[in-house]
This record gives structure tokens, C-alpha cells and sequence, in this order.
């Protein structure tokens, strides 16, 4: 099964992520900001990045888009961006499966990968969903007001991809 190449069908795919699997989920041109800041703007019309009480500030999202790129300190290997991909699109965060990603997530991971090229620069927010290096404790840093968030922005080949999986038990 081959993935999507054009952006118009990558971004129908997306949608489709965010509608069905509860994903934020944005393709858009490389506006030449930084991860944070793209993450920042694809989260912002979410309410995902506020208190659910709008008014205390000792909560686990951050406040700022400095912030949120600070946030996402992993580099994640243009090699290994398509798996990271795949999961992020795929993975329950809370109720977790050993069954192998969804086909359709492997596609469409490997289009949006193939789409940003070779030299994209991906970051994460930690191991919320793909696995640590060496099975380690799957740690992260909070991109959002969510109790499990895993985050994904790539830049490259004049485009940006920003997709969030979220998850409260």
C-alpha cells in the first residue's frame, strides 16, 4: 500500500487523523518559524493549551511558544521520523497496544516524511508515544493541558508538519 504524494491528499489525510483518531494533525507551507511556533499555532485554536478552569496557572501545558519549543528537545533522525510519525498518528496514549501501527498510519507517515525530504528537521516533545532508546521509561515534556500529549514538527522541503496526539485517563 503506497501513501498520498501530493499535499492537497497528505492534508486530507491529516484530517481525516484528526477527525477520526482525535489528532491535531496540520500540513501547511514553511512560514519560517520555528517548531515551537508552528506547534504553538496548531494548537492555539484547540483550547488545548489553556487551564480547563481558565483562570489558575498550576497546570502542565506551557505559556508560551518559547516555551513549547523548548519543550520539544528531541531530535528525532530524518531516518527514524517516519516511525515516529506513524505512531504519533496511530498510538492510543492512554490504552496502549503491542499490535504493530495501523497500515494506513505507515503511509501516510512515510508520504509526510518523503513530502519534507531527507534533510527535514523533526523535534518531539519526548517518548510519550514512540519508544525510548534502549525500552527506557517513556518520558516527555507537556506541549499541551492534556494529561499524555506526544508531539511531532518537521520543517523541510518548504513545508511544516505539526501532528499532537492527546490522552486523559
Amino acid at each position: 500500500m503506497s501513501g498520498p504524494k501530493e499535499p492537497k491528499e497528505l492534508r486530507r489525510r491529516l484530517a481525516w487523523w484528526a477527525r477520526e483518531n482525535g489528532r491535531v494533525a496540520v500540513l501547511g507551507p514553511d512560514r519560517g518559524l520555528d517548531h515551537g511556533r508552528l506547534c504553538w499555532d496548531a494548537l492555539e485554536p484547540t483550547g488545548l493549551l489553556h487551564p480547563h478552569c481558565g483562570h489558575c496557572r498550576d497546570h502542565g501545558g506551557p505559556r508560551t511558544d518559547r516555551e513549547l519549543h523548548e519543550r520539544l528537545e528531541v531530535r528525532v533522525p530524518a531516518a527514524r521520523a517516519a516511525d515516529w510519525m506513524a505512531v504519533t498518528l496511530w498510538q492510543d496514549l492512554v490504552f496502549r497496544s503491542d499490535a504493530g501501527p495501523d497500515p494506513r498510519a505507515v503511509a501516510d507517515a512515510g508520504a509526510l516524511v518523503a513530502l519534507l525530504g531527507p534533510d527535514a528537521d523533526w523535534r518531539a516533545n519526548g517518548h510519550a508515544a514512540h519508544p525510548a532508546p534502549g525500552g527506557a521509561h517513556r518520558g516527555w515534556r507537556s506541549v499541551t493541558e492534556c494529561t499524555f500529549d506526544a508531539a511531532l514538527v518537521g520543517i523541510g522541503g518548504g513545508y511544516a508538519v505539526v501532528v499532537v496526539a492527546v490522552g486523559e485517563d
